[in-house]
């Protein structure tokens, strides 16, 4: 017969668990000591890491949850053979090393909030040909008609329907900070807009498809040779046939990065024009024009997308830069700026978390911060 831990070790590695299962893990979670069930998920980290092989995600969520619950709210991390840990930031909510070292010690100055700044939902504002704003929520499904056009609205996602409609009849989608959604172009294409951005296409498509992005999307456009695909940013275009690529265009970025994943498109800016390949990134300076091309991070590109922070070799300003635009809020820095700006990080976060949990993990890199409503402090950085 099996142990409790062999039984308990066997259900956190695997993929797809019964409804027997998660009861039988539920109560376990439920008497079992915290202590023991942080060393015995402690070793059960080590051997995931030593085999490149994360724990799923909402195992991890549910631990944490426990974990948390039993203890004070004032905890927090302790440099532990923090390189053995790097990965594990990639759990969906503070996930497996976050876990054991956050609980090891208290924390000499906890923070004090009154509320939970919870993370980006499906939330943006769509504004229609005759200026009339329609606000979309994930909750939300509807049925948007203006004349010959019909828009749906299925939670998260725009879909449009339509005949013999305006061809100079545009339509501007925008997420705010704290915001994300999709919509699905007339032409079948599918864009997914990343918070602080916003998408202006036309209703109805002709012998030209194109439209205009600030801030950041990922595009997969509908193949159709007769008609390339043209998405303007600034006085940059990227040329289109069918493939998958992502723009990010924020004004506060020193860059615009383009990043294709598959196909192939044409970075055009006045007289500049490069031919990116699969698995390359253009990297676009406003102030000269010039236009560079380096070998891309899919996964570091596309992490917004699958719904993490990316981390590894991203400069402590780069990420304050993500959560203002996720969490909606202000940064202020009272940290020196030279170890700011000098500051790296590794592994990966998920974005479904609380921004007092992103806080938490910042302290295990050893950067202290405080909230006060929605400004975040850095104030020291070692």
């Amino acid at each position: 017969m099996k142990s409790d831990q062999q039984k308990l070790r066997e259900l956190l590695s695997a993929t797809d668990r019964t409804a027997e299962d998660e009861a039988w893990l539920r109560s376990y979670l439920q008497n079992t000591d915290a202590a023991e069930l942080r060393q015995q998920t402690h070793e059960l980290f080590e051997q995931h890491l030593a085999e490149h092989q994360p724990l799923p995600g909402a195992t991890t969520a549910r631990m944490w949850e426990h974990i948390r619950e039993r203890t004070t709210a004032t905890v927090a991390p302790v440099r532990r053979n923090f390189r053995m840990y790097r990965w594990a930031a990639a759990a969906a909510v503070v996930g497996a090393v976050v876990i054991y070292p956050l609980l090891t010690r208290q924390q000499k100055q906890p923070v004090t909030v009154t509320y939970l700044i919870r993370p980006a939902g499906n939330k943006a504002v769509l504004t229609l040909a005759d200026g009339s704003k329609v606000t979309l929520s994930d909750t939300g499904s509807l049925v948007i008609k203006t004349g010959n056009l019909a828009i749906e609205q299925h939670e998260g996602e725009l879909q449009y329907h339509s005949k013999q409609v305006d061809p100079s009849a545009f339509n501007v989608l925008e997420t705010p900070r704290g915001g994300v959604f999709q919509v699905t172009l007339p032409d079948g294409s599918h864009v997914w807009l990343n918070a602080a951005s916003s998408l202006k296409y036309p209703v109805t498509f002709t012998d030209k498809r194109t439209v205009t992005l600030n801030g950041q999307a990922y595009f997969e456009i509908a193949q159709d040779a007769k008609r390339p695909f043209f998405v303007k940013v600034g006085d940059m275009e990227v040329q289109v046939l069918g493939t998958s690529f992502d723009v990010m265009a924020y004004s506060d970025e020193q860059q615009i990065h383009t990043t294709l994943v598959s196909g192939a498109v044409k970075v055009l800016q006045h007289k500049n024009a490069t031919l990116l390949q699969p698995g390359q990134q253009s990297l676009l300076d406003p102030a000269s024009g010039s236009i560079s091309v380096q070998p891309a991070n899919i996964d570091q590109v596309l992490a917004w997308r699958n719904g993490k922070f990316e981390l590894e070799n991203t400069d402590l300003p780069a990420f304050l830069r993500q959560l203002a635009r996720w969490y909606d809020i202000d940064i202020y820095i009272a940290a020196p700026a030279t170890a700011v700006a000098s500051k790296k990080f590794g592994g990966q976060i998920g974005r479904d978390i609380n921004l007092q949990d992103v806080m938490k993990i910042l302290e295990l890199y050893k950067i202290q911060c405080s909230l006060d409503n929605r400004t975040l402090t850095i104030v020291s950085v070692q």
